[in-house]
């Protein structure tokens, strides 16, 4: 016998099977409970069917919740041992343990309903089952035509007890006439109910204390239905003086000839013609009739209409409202929301999910676990089968509308795979590049980012340079500029204290247009620095720096020195543009806005001129 089959089997001096753990919400049933529980629907039960066919509201709100736990993944974990925290998948410690425990953790899961695609299906048809009757059946056969292992979520008006010795008569989906006969020997049948509160072992459901509300909202919507249908509610009728002589109606052989009164009869002629003929204008004319005597202004007219008319839309309204109040679901899906946007549509969202959709799911993943896992990884010989359960995943569900500026700073940090983030994106890991275009992307980076590694990396991507004399470069361009938090080479004036200027810095000052274009070139470099620090702040850090210059944000935010080349990256091309050849100029104020940049100083005309005569740079003194 299949192992399958075998994890059905009970215990000794286990009255429910699985070891004798009692679950109020699910049971294998037995042949002693074959017939006491097969087949014995209540008679609310078949009411809430027949308003869930006939109520729209209702079956869209049932559909709701059914469609959202079909998103609903089922896995399996390691059970926490203190329960803090959801069961712990097996794809996320397959690396400690063995493939042949993983396969075997697996496989009945891959079985059940057909693998993911059935599985999504088969939670469909639980949420349903357990929100209209309060119950529904797994029933687990190998088919007699095919021979194939096939799982089928029933209603209880689809399983049937047929007859003695512990045989049930299941109704499949391909057709009325589709049935099959099956032994409790030969199949797995599990039954899960929602408890009732009073007695644990009847199937209880949001229905069951629904019905006046639903059939106050029917009631009202066949009003409504009869109103339209009813010429004299709509059209009314219409009184004349003289004799009561109506028009004759037009006369009829056959099954149904007119009412020999022929007042009656033009009145039944006249209800008729809006059902027979929804756009004929008799439809919107008042009845005539005659009448002895005179009438006020020769003519009066009667409504049919009820005071019930003109409150029907608060009644339906207040009908809908108790409802979805009822049901298990959140009231804003069938009432509307006024004030929701897209900004906090996820948070209400995310409160169906925990309090409407997860509880439903948790029922069923017990169940399932209790019922059919656990048995059937004993029968496996999967050591210590009560570590492990079967558990579900909501994380499509309460994913976010637009996570990717988080993945991004995740993904910048190390935190998130590439594949996350590509996820959070929207883009498939066939957008991924492959290594040669990786390779090419960092040789580009490489050669814009570091003057050093440039001639090699340009040369690796296939770039050939013309043969430049090496008089040309200066040691201020070739060697790399070391920077010191601790030790600068020129020192810095403390904060709130202006720097003293050396002598040799006046000739500087005096030269007003070049002093000028040096302390742009300073202050643009040390914006673009700003703008490259902002970009990575929160927020919130973003919203406390508002205010502050873009040119001074290095005095709030610390950068590091690692990130320097990268922040300052194409700071200087206007100015190197300004002053060609003066490649020591270049360095010189390059290394002052880097100095600027890691001891938090503000900038300043006389500070850059210090800087730049210390530095030999001063071409109006020399």
């Amino acid at each position: 016998m299949a192992w399958w089959k075998l994890h059905k089997r009970d215990k000794p001096g286990s009255p429910t099977g699985a070891g004798g753990a009692v679950l109020a919400s699910a049971a294998i049933i037995t042949r002693d409970q074959v017939r006491s529980v097969v087949g014995k629907g209540q008679e609310w039960q078949a009411q809430a069917w027949d308003f869930y066919r006939t109520v729209s509201e209702l079956k869209s709100g049932v559909r709701w919740a059914a469609n959202g736990c079909s998103r609903a993944r089922l896995y399996i974990g390691r059970v926490d041992p203190d329960g803090s925290s959801s069961p712990t998948p097996v794809d996320a410690q397959a690396e400690d343990l063995s493939p042949d425990l993983v396969a075997r953790l697996l496989a009945p899961l891959e079985e059940l309903a057909g693998g993911q695609l059935g599985q999504s299906e088969m939670l469909r048809r639980f949420s349903v089952h357990l929100d209209i009757p309060g119950e529904s059946y797994l029933v687990g056969f190998d088919d007699p035509t095919s021979g194939d292992r096939r799982w089928l979520v029933c209603s209880p008006s689809e399983v049937t007890s047929a007859g003695g010795g512990g045989t049930i008569r299941v109704q499949l989906p391909e057709s009325q006439s589709a049935r099959v006969e099956l032994s409790l020997d030969d199949c797995t049948l599990i039954r899960l109910w929602r408890p009732d509160d009073e007695y644990a072992y009847l199937p209880d459901s949001p229905l069951n204390g629904l019905q006046d509300p639903l059939r106050e909202l029917r009631g009202l919507t066949s009003h409504v239905l009869a109103t339209v249908d009813s010429r004299l509610a709509g059209a009314g009728m219409g009184v004349m003086s003289d004799d009561v002589v109506p028009a004759s109606p037009q006369q009829t052989d056959g099954a149904n000839p007119v009412h020999s009164d022929p007042v009656t009869a033009a009145l039944i002629e006249a209800m008729a013609a809006s059902l027979r003929d929804r756009d004929s204008a008799s439809a919107l004319v008042p009845l005539l009739l005659r009448v002895p005597g005179s009438v006020k202004d020769k003519f009066e007219w009667h409504s049919f209409a009820t005071e019930l008319d003109s409150n029907l839309l608060p009644l339906r309204e207040a009908a809908i409202k108790r409802l979805a109040i009822g049901l298990d679901m959140p009231p804003e899906v069938l009432t509307g929301l006024a004030d929701t946007n897209h900004w906090n549509a996820w948070i209400i969202s995310d409160d169906s999910i925990k309090l409407h959709l997860e509880p439903k799911l948790g029922l069923i993943a017990e169940a399932l676990t209790d019922r059919y896992f656990r048995p059937a990884w004993e029968a496996l010989g999967v050591p210590d089968p009560e570590a492990w359960a079967c558990w579900y995943d909501t994380s499509d569900l309460k994913q976010r509308p637009n996570r990717a500026p988080e993945a991004a700073e995740a993904h910048a940090r190390g935190a998130i795979s590439d594949a996350a983030y590509l996820r959070e994106l929207g883009f498939s890991a066939e957008d991924m590049p492959d290594e040669d275009e990786q390779r090419r992307r960092l040789l580009i980076q490489l050669a814009t980012t570091n003057p050093q590694l440039a001639p090699a990396a340009l040369e690796a991507l296939g770039v050939r340079l013309p043969n430049i004399g090496q008089g040309a470069a200066t040691d201020a361009v070739r060697a790399p500029v070391e920077i010191s938090r601790v030790a600068p080479a020129v020192e810095a004036p403390a904060r709130n204290e202006p720097p003293a200027l050396p002598i040799a810095a006046s000739a500087v000052l005096d030269d007003g247009w070049r002093m000028a274009c040096l302390d742009l070139a300073a202050r643009r470099a040390l914006a673009r620095a700003g703008n490259w620090l902002l970009s990575r702040s929160g927020r919130s850090r973003r919203g406390e720096l508002a205010h502050v210059p873009v040119h001074e944000v290095h005095m709030h935010l610390s950068p590091d020195q690692a990130d320097l080349a990268q922040m300052l990256d194409g700071a200087y091309r206007d100015f190197h543009a300004a002053t060609p050849g003066e490649t020591d100029l270049h360095a010189a104020v390059d290394l002052y806005v880097r100095r600027l940049l890691l001891t938090g100083i503000a900038h300043e005309r006389g500070l850059l001129a210090g800087h730049l005569a210390a530095a030999g740079c001063d071409r109006a003194a020399a």
